[in-house]
């Protein structure tokens, strides 16, 4: 197609192609895949109603990204872009557009942080099948659908940790107290992360949001305006991505002092947990693009305390939830998040 004539519906400028759902220019291209990948939020200083045309298309970054998604682009788009160019990229180390999220995908030559990338990767894919009720973006949470999302995270979760090595390689003891000790840091964790765009709410997976304030879940409110004060906002901070993302959470995940974690086994997560540090600790200090920030790394470690902290506040929410017959708590999020009691199975079942 001749695209001489065509002009972009965002901007006015002239066009060269339809990028992400949209005829555009390659600014506005441009702009909209680095706002999506690095998870950007703006604010309009001007009323959210300004001009965007080619002359003054820079003024105000948050209402051109609301009219590049009124004229069709869309975020999945770009998603699936990111994962259909990350293994040439991975191998190559070069990068291909000179955007930062290229670096940061790119620049990963490291084979554990790789592996852990893949498996985030997958869990993606995964995430689509598992994801059977979603609701228009933004819409204002229930009760039902925060534990329609738990429910949904916590087989997510299951599933990446079938996915890690190292995990597969442990005893069933152990998996099971590693699941137990991380399923309520993970909620709150992929929580945080997903939302890194939002300033006042938390994303849950079924594209709903959770409000800091928000009347519908008041025995939630605490631990979504925890999660948003003290780790989302730290996360945008310090300009967290995708690659420590997923390094913080196995460095979490594989904890050798979770309760239940066999003896002989202890060594093993012990080791696997330094090795994804050493591994983490280099991107962060000589690899990433914010390697120059002062105490970067010692401030993402920091990250772990207040996420083990308000998951467990999560835990006693579900504990009252259940306690009361306030929500519906399934079985894999009763075994994996509250103790067992005299008439339950002493293991979980059907869990790994």
């Amino acid at each position: 197609m001749n695209f001489e004539n065509v002009i972009c519906t965002i901007c006015g400028d002239k066009a060269t192609g339809k990028h992400y759902g949209a005829m555009s220019c390659d600014g506005c291209k441009g702009f909209f895949r680095r706002t999506i990948r690095k998870r950007h939020s703006y604010v309009c200083r001007f009323g959210g109603d300004c001009k965007v045309d080619k002359a003054k298309r820079n003024a105000c970054r948050k209402c051109r990204f609301e009219v590049c998604l009124r004229k069709g682009m869309r975020r999945d788009a770009v998603q699936t872009e990111r994962d259909r160019i990350r293994p040439a990229n991975l191998k190559s180390g070069g990068n291909s557009n000179g955007s930062g999220s290229s670096r940061e995908t790119s620049t990963v030559d490291d084979p554990l942080l790789d592996q852990l990338l893949k498996v985030e990767a997958t869990m993606r894919q995964l995430r689509c099948t598992v994801i059977t009720k979603t609701s228009d973006a933004r819409r204002q949470a229930t009760t039902c659908d925060v534990t329609d999302s738990m429910n949904q995270q916590l087989i997510l979760m299951v599933e990446w940790a079938k996915n890690l090595d190292q995990f597969q390689r442990l005893d069933m003891n152990t998996q099971i107290s590693l699941l137990r000790h991380f399923s309520a840091q993970h909620l709150v964790m992929c929580a945080a992360f997903r939302s890194i765009h939002l300033s006042d709410a938390v994303w849950l997976t079924n594209e709903t949001c959770l409000h800091k304030d928000s009347p519908k879940v008041p025995d939630v409110n605490r631990v979504a305006a925890r999660i948003v004060d003290h780790l989302t906002t730290p996360m945008r901070q310090l300009n967290m991505n995708e690659i420590e993302y997923v390094a913080l959470k196995a460095i979490a995940f594989f904890d050798p002092l979770a309760k239940g974690v066999d003896a002989n086994s202890y060594n093993e997560v012990e080791e696997t947990r330094q090795k994804v540090l050493e591994s983490f600790e280099q991107h962060v200090r000589t690899v990433s693009a914010y390697k120059e920030m002062p105490r970067r790394f010692a401030n993402l470690l920091l990250l772990l305390p207040p996420m083990l902290a308000i998951a467990r506040d999560l835990i006693e929410d579900v504990q009252l939830c259940k306690l009361f017959g306030l929500a519906s708590i399934d079985r894999l999020m009763q075994e994996l998040m509250l103790p067992p009691d005299s008439s339950s199975d002493p293991q979980p079942q059907n869990v790994v």
